[in-house]
C-alpha cells in the first residue's frame, strides 16, 4: 500500500466522518456511556467524562493527522476518487479508526488513573462497532 493510497483512505474516511458520519459522534458517546456505566460499573460522572472526552480526543487527533497529510506531507487528493464504495464498510472503517484513537486516549489516561486498559479497549471497540452499525442502519443513502 503506497503512502498516497494510505493518505487517500484516511482523508476519505475523515471527510465521510465529518459529513454523513457525523452521527457517529453522539451515537458512540451514548453507547460508550451505557457500556461504561452498566458493564464497567463506573460512576455516572466519570462515565460521561470518559465517553465525551475520548470522542473529542479521537476527533481532534484524527483532524491533526489529516492536517499533517494535507499541509505537511503536501498530499493532494483527487476529488473524483471520493465516493464510498460501500456505505457499511465506510461506517465500520470510521468506527475502527475512531476506536484506535480513543484507545490512545485511554492509554494516556491510564498513566494518571487506575484504568484497566484491556477492559476499556474492549468497551471502546464494541461501542464503536455498534455505533457504526447503528449509523449504517439509520442512514438512507442510495
Amino acid at each position: 500500500m503506497s503512502v498516497s493510497s494510505f493518505s487517500n483512505f484516511f482523508l476519505n474516511t475523515w471527510i465521510w466522518g465529518m459529513t454523513w458520519g457525523i452521527y457517529h459522534i453522539p451515537i458512540n458517546v451514548l453507547v460508550m456511556l451505557f457500556f461504561l456505566k452498566v458493564v464497567g460499573k463506573f460512576k455516572l460522572m466519570p462515565s460521561i467524562l470518559m465517553a465525551v472526552f475520548s470522542k473529542i480526543f479521537a476527533s481532534v487527533f484524527y483532524t491533526f493527522i489529516i492536517v499533517f497529510f494535507v499541509y505537511v506531507a503536501k498530499f493532494q487528493m483527487t476529488f473524483d476518487t471520493f465516493r464510498p464504495i460501500n456505505v457499511l464498510l465506510e461506517c465500520i472503517c470510521l468506527g475502527i479508526i475512531s476506536a484506535i484513537f480513543q484507545v490512545l486516549f485511554f492509554v494516556f489516561l491510564s498513566r494518571f488513573y487506575s484504568i484497566d486498559i484491556r477492559f476499556t479497549t474492549m468497551i471502546v471497540f464494541i461501542s464503536n462497532i455498534i455505533s457504526a452499525l447503528m449509523m449504517y442502519r439509520f442512514l438512507h443513502i442510495a
